[in-house]
């Protein structure tokens, strides 16, 4: 089975512990080690797909714990890069059942430098895993652009998950114009309806498929929230039914997704039956509070999500 090299934020997530309609109604807070990278290399641990993580934290109690926590799951953190001058990003999250506020304090995370040994790293990497939040900032964009460049000359997969949104973006960079150029290196692209709206502005699901493969994206995945998700390759598209039965928590279902969505591209799935890994691994997430519990193995979830 191949591996996941993934580049991105880790975070520290401070999230109500109830739902609210608004997140200055919260009153007390749950901490949580996060980020969406640091949430797919657990997820990915869980699937038993060998994964590592390019990212920088604070050296605090945070960022050292963080790492301590990762290696002890047996993620790889050598390229995990530590700043003694700036403290560990962290993000104020409301618990909901659709799309969470959050309010972003950064810190280290965008002060991401590219590893001493680029080609070490990407060794035996099939897919590159993707997020907007170090192409949000320098130096962190040019970071992930140059890796990105040398991934794609060595023919790895490149996969983002787009989640733009204009309060992390750096003032005066057109951010939506960035990821449209960035699309043309990418394999998978994962936006949520929000994600495409931010982007490109209020259209239907089917003129965002259009654009995001109009921009060089190859296989696109659109998840709609409670109506699912719908899946194309450019050439064919199938809707996906959520497989949720309940909604505890909607935090982590989109990182779930990814893991589950990976384990399916290298176990020999195609795009179409992939992404119902990952709808599998969104359901159970969905369905459990925290973002702690571990997801089963794979074979698991097939006979819990029977029906899917």
């Amino acid at each position: 089975m191949g591996r996941v090299a993934v580049i991105g934020e880790l975070l520290i997530d401070f999230i109500s512990d109830t739902q609210v309609s608004d997140l200055s109604r919260a009153k007390s807070f749950n901490r949580f080690f996060a980020g969406s990278p640091g949430n797919l290399v657990f997820n990915l641990r869980d699937l038993d797909v060998d994964s590592t993580i390019l990212s920088r934290v604070g050296d605090d109690p945070f960022g050292r714990a963080y790492i301590d926590l990762l290696s002890k799951k047996g993620i790889d953190v050598s390229y995990i890069q530590l700043d003694r001058r700036r403290h560990t990003s962290f993000v104020i999250v409301s618990r909901s059942d659709s799309t969470p506020q959050f309010l972003a304090l950064r810190d280290a995370d965008f002060m991401l430098e590219p590893p001493l040994e680029i080609d070490r790293f990407l060794d035996g990497v099939q897919f590159l895993h993707l997020t907007s939040w170090p192409l949000s900032l320098s130096p962190a964009r040019e970071t992930t652009v140059s890796i990105v460049k040398k991934a794609a000359e060595k023919g790895i997969k490149i996969s983002l998950d787009p989640n733009y949104r204009k309060v992390l973006w750096e003032y005066g960079h057109d951010g939506p114009a960035f990821i449209k150029e960035m699309l043309r290196y990418i394999y998978i692209v994962k936006p949520s309806d929000d994600d495409a709206r931010h982007i490109f502005g209020e259209m239907q699901p089917k003129e965002y498929l259009d654009l995001f493969h109009g921009f060089g994206a190859k296989n696109v995945i659109l998840t709609l929230g409670k109506r699912g998700s719908v899946v194309s390759n450019g050439f064919r598209v199938e809707e996906i039914a959520p497989c949720a039965r309940r909604v505890v928590d909607t935090t982590g279902a989109g990182d779930a997704f990814w893991s589950g969505l990976y384990r399916g591209l290298l176990d020999g799935k195609d795009i179409f039956g992939a992404a119902r890994y990952g709808n599998m691994c969104a359901a159970f997430r969905i369905e459990h509070e925290g973002k702690d519990t571990q997801l089963p193995a794979i074979e698991e979830l097939k006979t819990i999500y029977e029906r899917c």
